[in-house]
């Protein structure tokens, strides 16, 4: 028997065809929106069952944060070049090309900055820094990324609010620079009530201020826990800010107040009523009056209304 193989093999690629007509006929199928991250479209892109072709660029995408439309007539025009003769078109015209971007703009500036004066020891804890430009900054955007912006150089005189600083924008050649000023300011301490003088402040009566960092070389600008605990010297009205000069210890023992004295001598513990002298907080001296002997002994305030006697003293015996 004869057997023609050039017609049998052609009888067989016909019955494939009508057997899995999906396998003959998948064709590249064109997308009516684009959105991609590079500067390149690729076909993978632009089309779905892209195949084999897929990493290959077709075109240059829009700018970062932009979309442009792209016609039919260059669509097929830029596929010829490469090879991509034949492709489903589902009835479009012009095809909707977007480029992913990340905004730039003048907070990420000055949070590069920030980080920078941290890192650099110029920007400690509880300090605040704000950036006010020379002249306005047009946000733009720049390709996404880990790092749209990078700081190349920061010029900055601890003294002089005045600063320079260059940046690197991601997928761009050319730097960036600005200008201006940096103020910085810090946290402190402030009434949030009218107290007269004597008042022993607590948690509620402060809340904190950022004020000027200048105010902290002569001020003596306190942290809210040198504050709390402490007893105002003075009377303040609500709102006034609370320097280290304007608190002490709280007073325990106030003077013509009558106190106990006591002694520890061993295991006996004697005790005596007496009168202050002066007013005292925990752990200053103080004289006190003996009520008993009418002699007059050096004590240090432990307690409200109690005071040590130190066993050196040469008027213990007089207890």
């Amino acid at each position: 028997m004869n057997i023609n193989f050039k017609y049998m093999i052609t009888g067989l690629a016909t019955v494939s065809a009508l057997i899995f007509p999906s396998i003959a006929q998948a064709l590249p199928i064109l997308k009516s929106d684009v959105t991609v991250l590079s500067q390149i479209v690729t076909v993978g892109d632009m089309f779905e069952n892209a195949g084999n072709l897929s990493e290959t660029a077709l075109f240059r995408s829009p700018a970062p944060g932009t979309t442009g439309m792209v016609s039919l007539q260059n669509i097929s025009s830029a596929a010829n070049r490469i090879g991509l003769v034949e492709f489903d078109n589902p009835g479009l015209f012009n095809v909707s090309v977007s480029r992913s971007g990340t905004l730039i703009d003048e907070s990420i500036f000055e949070a590069l900055i920030t980080k920078d004066l941290i890192e650099s020891g110029t920007l400690r804890q509880g300090m605040n820094v704000s950036m006010f430009l020379n002249s306005a900054f047009v946000p733009l955007f720049v390709e996404e990324g880990a790092a749209p912006a990078i700081l190349n150089n920061l010029r900055y005189v601890p003294g002089d609010n005045r600063f320079s600083a260059r940046f690197k924008l991601a997928g761009q050649n050319r730097m960036i620079d600005i200008a201006g000023r940096l103020d910085f300011t810090i946290q402190a301490p402030h009434l949030s009530r009218s107290a007269p003088v004597g008042t022993i402040l607590g948690p509620n009566d402060i809340e904190m201020r950022a004020v000027p960092i200048q105010l902290s070389n002569g001020a003596g600008i306190a942290m809210s826990e040198q504050i709390v605990g402490k007893q105002l010297q003075r009377n303040m009205l609500g709102g006034a800010m609370i320097r280290i000069s304007d608190v002490v210890e709280p007073t325990l023992i106030s003077r013509n107040e009558i106190v106990t004295l006591f002694l520890k001598a061993g295991a006996m513990t004697l005790t005596v009523k007496g009168r202050a002298l002066d007013d005292a907080a925990k752990g200053e001296a103080v004289s006190v009056l003996n009520l008993l002997s009418n002699s007059v002994v050096q004590g240090i305030a432990l307690s409200a209304g109690t005071v040590e006697i130190s066993t050196n003293s040469t008027l213990v015996a007089s207890l």
